[in-house]
Formats: structure tokens, sequence, C-alpha cells
């Protein structure tokens, strides 16, 4: 399957779902900010690789996971602090560490990282969505030729984060999309370093959850779950994934 087409699934989708992920999984091959189509794709490719590693699955099993050394089964096509990267955002997030980023980034600078985390974002919640349904995963879109753009947000500094993010209130005029309707909270704040990943993810957002604006608007309901149904699901769906936002 190449396209998204969900008239096969066992269950209706929403075609604005169906838009929102095909918009997303296009970018896939096309050159981004930092990394060329084909860079994207390997990592993509990458990602879904990680579902079949050894170390991943005894790392993420273990009481902790630094306590396991070895080597990942991956497919020889990134550097080392990449597939390191890949691996331990799509199997196990919830227990990164700052020591493990600092580590990571000294040979992987942090724009090229949060591009990396918005691709394995979107692999692994369209991939999610489909083993769901219990249908087959879309295949990767081909790569597109073209250069990144390579422009780093004037406005991105280091606050409170990891990495350097662009402050809601200090956003240039071409970022302040990033937050409109929203009221900057850090999920809309995570990927803003590069922009145009922190935009695939609220997409995303918008359809498979709700919009910003939605959210708190409680005399309406937007979606077959109401919102306490919805905010049931996420919220034991963030405690599986250690998800502390």
């Amino acid at each position: 399957m190449t396209d998204f087409d969900y008239q096969r699934a066992p269950l209706p989708v929403r075609p604005d779902i169906t838009a929102a992920q095909g918009r997303a999984w296009r970018r896939l091959g096309r050159p981004g900010t930092w990394l060329s189509g084909a860079e994207r794709l390997a990592v993509a490719t990458e990602v879904r690789q990680a579902g079949h590693c050894a170390l991943c699955e005894t790392r993420r099993t273990a009481l902790s996971p630094y306590a396991v050394a070895g080597s990942h089964d991956h497919l020889d096509s990134l550097p080392e602090a990449w597939v390191e990267a890949i691996h331990r955002i799509a199997s196990d997030p919830g227990r990164l560490t700052r020591a493990w980023f600092d580590g990571i980034t000294e040979t992987l600078e942090e724009t090229r990282y949060i591009e990396i985390v918005g691709i394995v974002l979107t692999v692994v919640s369209v991939d999610t969505f489909c083993h769901a349904l219990e249908i087959s995963s879309p295949d990767l879109p081909k790569v597109e030729a073209g250069e990144p753009t390579r422009i780093r947000p004037a406005a991105a500094r280091r606050s409170t984060h990891w990495v350097a993010t662009i402050d809601p209130d200090e956003a240039a005029a071409g970022e302040s999309d990033l937050y409109a309707g929203t009221n900057g909270a850090n999920i809309y704040r995570a990927l803003s370093l590069v922009p145009n990943e922190a935009r695939v993810f609220r997409d995303l957002d918008d359809h498979l959850y709700l919009p910003c604006e939605a959210i708190f608007d409680f005399e309406n309901e937007y979606r077959a779950l109401n919102h306490a149904q919805l905010e049931l699901v996420a919220g034991r769906v963030s405690a599986l994934n250690q998800c502390l936002y």
C-alpha cells in the first residue's frame, strides 16, 4: 500500500485523518530543513528496523536501558549516533536522559536531532494507527531530489529545554503560526527549532486528537468520543508510554 486508502479497514476512518497522514508521509522523502530526501527516507526506514532490533527489545524490558550493552541491529546506512537516536526514540523514549542526549549530540547536531525526532514521530504514529486497525502499514515514499534549506530560526535559543526552542513571545513573523490558537505549551514548542517538523506534528495532532482551540471548548464535542473519553484514552496511553507531559 503506497497511498492512504482505508476503504478495506475494519472501521471507518475520517477523511481528514487520511489527508493529514498523507501530507506527513509524502514529506518523508522530500528534502527537509537539515536532511536530504535520501537521508530522511533512510531515517524512516531505520525507524521500522528498530522494531526488529534485539538490543532495543532487551533494553526496553530491562530495569535500566543503560545497564545493557551491545550493538543495534541496523541497516548500515546511517552514522552510529543517528542509529542510537532513532532506535531509542522509537523504542523507549520515556527513559531518555539528559546525559544520553548530551552524549548523542556530541556528534549529532541538535538541529538534525530534532528533524530525526519529527520523522520518528510520523512513522511511529502512522504505523501504530495501522497496527490498531490490523492493516498493513503504507510503503515509504520515493526520494525526491533537492537540497535541505538549512535555515535555523534566529529566535531559537536554549532555556529550560534540552534543545533550543522558540519562545512563543519571541517567534518571528514566519514562525508565529507555530503557536496560533495555542497556549504555547511545551508540546507545541518542543520541535520549534525545526519549524516544519513542528508544523507536521501539529497537523497530525489536530486531526488525530483535537485542535488546540477545541481542547478546552467543553460546550461542544468534536469527535465520536467526548472530551472525558478522549482524555481517559490519552491519559492511559501516556502512562503506558511513560510520557510525563
